[in-house]
């Protein structure tokens, strides 16, 4: 896995190569992203940068930005929220999402990829999947 600097810098790369302007905000949210232990909602980050110097709409667009230049993953929730990451270089993967804290774990595990060759052994093309598991954490259910 690659240490937070070198993604960190990978990522302005890709957003430079992109033709994506390198400013102050984006800078803040990436190292924000960079060094989260867990998939963040724009409204987290927008608390951890400092609601004072950073405007929730433009958290929302960069991590669209993010997301666009394919260096941020967007993981919906049941809920309809969205938590965001960093894109694992490592590989696929998936998640299991807490219903009540929206704590994610990241499942190393795909099945789907199984679903996906037969999909195309039917005679589709560009074959895609989207999946993401929920439940309650054991912090949660303890309480």
């Amino acid at each position: 896995m690659d240490k937070p600097e070198q993604k960190y810098e990978g990522a302005i790369n890709s957003l430079k190569k992109d033709r994506y302007r390198i400013t102050e905000p984006r800078k803040a949210l990436l190292r924000l992203l960079v060094e989260s232990q867990k998939p963040l909602s724009a409204e987290e980050a927008h608390l951890a940068l400092g609601v004072e110097n950073h405007d929730l709409v433009t958290v929302y667009r960069n991590l669209e930005i993010f997301e666009s230049a394919g260096i941020a993953t967007r993981i919906p929730t049941e809920s309809g929220k969205s938590l965001y990451e960093l894109n694992a270089e490592e590989h696929h993967h998936h998640h299991i999402i807490c219903r009540k804290c929206h704590k994610a774990e990241k499942l190393d595990h795909c099945e789907v990829e199984k679903l996906e060759t037969l999909a195309t052994k039917l005679g589709f093309t560009e074959v895609t999947h989207v999946l993401e598991l929920y439940g309650v954490c054991g912090d949660c259910r303890a309480d």
